[in-house]
């Protein structure tokens, strides 16, 4: 079935036919949880294939994309590209600390600490996107390189997600893409312990 939106064309099939899936727990904690569309906003989500009326177990990423693109045109309008998905990625892990498995990390994830957690995320990075690798190695203490290797990249966004996973760990986290390429990026990321107060 081909769906149209104003700037998007998507076609929706089987699962088996698809070659990159995006499950459909993204969309809830991106759209659902975190940004709620209403009127125009949710219309235009409904355009590009994603109905929160109508859910799928997994999208074609080209619906993935289309969505952040409509989330970008509504919720973050006026901001460059890069702002805007890092900001959306930041609103992803609000979302997901608001389900079931994230409610469960955002209690763990300040028991765990922030190295743990980072090594967890090609872990979580593979749940929401089998086609992406993950690689992380340490630099110096509290520094860490993250090396994504990805056919449809979006650093920003990932550098957002990052981000808000450490902000769980109760840690001030700095994230930057210092390497971008056509089937992948790199990113740094740095994080201060909070201060001990007396």
């Amino acid at each position: 079935m081909e769906r149209r939106g104003s700037q998007d064309v998507v076609t929706v099939g089987r699962r088996a036919q698809m070659a990159v899936c995006v499950p459909r727990r993204n969309f809830e904690g991106l759209f659902m949880h975190a940004l709620k569309p209403s009127g125009a906003f949710a219309q235009s989500l409904k355009d590009i294939g994603y109905d929160e009326e109508d859910l799928q177990e997994y999208y074609p990423l080209t619906v993935w994309r289309a969505a952040l693109g409509v989330a970008r045109r509504f919720v973050c309008a006026g901001q460059t590209p890069e702002v805007a998905n890092r900001a959306l990625g930041l609103s992803y892990v609000e979302g997901f600390a608001q389900t079931l498995v994230g409610r469960i990390f955002a209690t763990a994830a300040p028991l765990l600490g922030t190295e743990r957690c980072l090594t967890r995320l090609p872990t979580y990075l593979k749940a929401g996107r089998e086609d992406m690798r993950m690689d992380l190695l340490p630099v110096r203490e509290r520094e860490w390189c993250v090396r994504v290797v990805d056919a449809d990249p979006l650093p920003d966004f990932v550098a957002g997600v990052v981000e808000g996973v450490l902000l769980r760990t109760r840690v001030t986290a700095r994230v930057e893409v210092f390497e971008r390429a056509p089937a992948g990026y790199a990113l740094r990321v740095c994080w201060e312990e909070p201060r001990a107060t007396s």
